[in-house]
């Protein structure tokens, strides 16, 4: 078995992952937008919270786009029920809301569930109304029905933030890898489905080895999805997480052309990890073309030049490497790391709640873990099955453009209780580690991601 780390990691980052450059303008334009919504807008006194990131963005699946096509991000707006409106109402009254600022006007597409704001380089934003009724559960609109959808797309996307806890987060990067497969395919597969049907397929019991990396773990899913679809005569359930179906989306030629696809990429992908040191590059390549593992640097400049939207990051933001000055458990604190299956914990990540939403603490899984610039920060261990008494250690890491700027890293290991609390200060994708330690030994880890949006 050959895992060929370093060709995934460079395959994704420079054809499959989306550049910084666009990710730093999505970040920018929908806190721009959040602002304008909550603070200036004709709506503002209906707005409940922060704009929530949905889909990929929200899943942080969004990939490249291909060639011709753009990309975007989908935001609900939560807001309060307002009496006497019908459904169509809220997504009428939104784009009037939009298209009264100067920044948007001209530039909103009135959709039947959400209002589409075009930029001008290749990019939108879709904006859907999220409200929350007298019965205390979260809706979505129907413009042309004029009827309420019943939806929490908040409780999908903690839902596959967990799952990708479990694989050590290789699922989010099996998604990308599977997204770019799908779009140089005939497959007609909404993301969505796709990445929660590979969700599904995650498992907490699974041995150590299926998800010990990317190529491990993207083979164990799409195995494993090949397996559950193959003697299927049409699309499987795929549920919501709040009991209704995704896949009412998947015609059944769709589903015919998944299962076929998924079929292949599974044998592909299995022939490929197995083969010997020498042929598991040529393997890869029959999955994924000569891009993998075949990327020189006169490549990706000529890459670079021909497109300039997709310029390649050559800051080392030490986001997957050992930042200088980090601390280990086992190499600087001497104490040995032994996983013990049975010990288990969460840590849970909390953010402050906005002035519009005094005094509630929001779960940053809600959100995709994205958190704006200037919140309260707390992170607790919960759900320990270790018994007491042992100790916590912690590690915040910084990573990104500006963390490295302001030499502010960290990736110090210290003894603490099971809470700590921090502040996000800077933009760039951080995360907190917590292990338990029991009789000098550590026995369980979590972590917790942290992106900080750009203001």
């Amino acid at each position: 078995m050959t895992a060929r780390v370093r060709e995934f990691n460079a395959f994704l980052r420079d054809y499959v992952n989306l550049n910084q450059t666009r990710v730093n303008t999505l970040q920018s334009r929908v806190s721009t937008l959040d602002k304008f919504l909550g603070d200036d807008s004709t709506l503002s006194g209906m707005v409940t919270d922060d704009v929530i990131p949905q889909g990929s963005f929200a899943h942080k699946t969004i990939i490249r786009p291909y060639t011709g096509n753009d990309f975007d991000a989908d935001v609900l707006l939560p807001i309060d029920e307002e009496p006497g409106w019908e459904p169509k109402k809220y997504t009428i009254e939104l784009q009037k809301a939009l298209e009264a600022s100067k920044n948007y006007e001209g530039k909103t597409t009135l959709g039947k569930r959400c209002v589409t704001i075009e930029y001008a380089d290749n990019f939108h934003i879709d904006v859907v109304p999220f409200v929350t009724r007298q019965d205390d559960s979260t809706y979505i609109t129907h413009r042309i029905d004029n009827d309420w959808i019943r939806q929490d797309p908040v409780a999908l996307t903690a839902w596959i933030e967990e799952s990708s806890r479990v694989t050590n987060g290789h699922l989010i990067r099996a998604i990308r890898l599977v997204k770019y497969l799908r779009d140089r395919s005939s497959l007609n597969v909404a993301s969505v489905v796709l990445t929660a049907m590979l969700t599904e397929r995650v498992h907490s019991f699974a041995g150590v080895d299926k998800y010990q990396n990317v190529a491990t773990t993207l083979v164990s899913l799409v195995e494993d999805l090949n397996d559950y679809l193959g003697p299927m005569s049409s699309a499987p359930w795929v549920d919501d997480r709040i009991g209704q179906n995704l896949a009412d989306r998947l015609s059944h030629t769709g589903f015919l052309n998944l299962q076929s696809q998924v079929k292949t990429w599974a044998r592909k992908m299995r022939a490929a990890l197995d083969a010997p040191s020498d042929e598991s590059v040529d393997k890869w390549q029959e999955v994924f073309g000569d891009k993998f593992g075949g990327s020189t640097k006169a490549e990706l400049m000529l890459s670079a030049s021909a497109e300039t939207t997709e310029t390649t990051e050559t800051t080392e933001t030490y986001e997957k490497r050992e930042a200088p000055g980090e601390q280990f458990l086992e190499r600087d604190h001497h104490i040995p790391v032994r996983i013990q299956p049975s010990a288990r914990f969460r840590l849970v990540g909390r953010m402050s709640a906005t002035r519009r939403a005094t005094g509630r603490y929001r779960p940053m899984n809600a959100t995709g873990n994205h958190v704006p610039i200037g919140r309260s920060l707390s992170f607790t261990v919960e759900d320990c099955t270790v018994p007491a008494p042992y100790d916590v250690y912690w590690k915040v890491r910084n990573a990104g453009i500006e963390a490295v700027e302001l030499c502010n890293l960290r990736g110090e290991i210290f003894k603490g209780g099971e809470k700590i609390t921090e502040r996000s200060s800077f933009a760039g994708n951080h995360w907190v580690q917590a292990w338990i330690v029991k009789d000098g030994v550590a026995v369980a880890t979590d972590t917790q991601d942290v992106t900080i949006t750009l203001g």
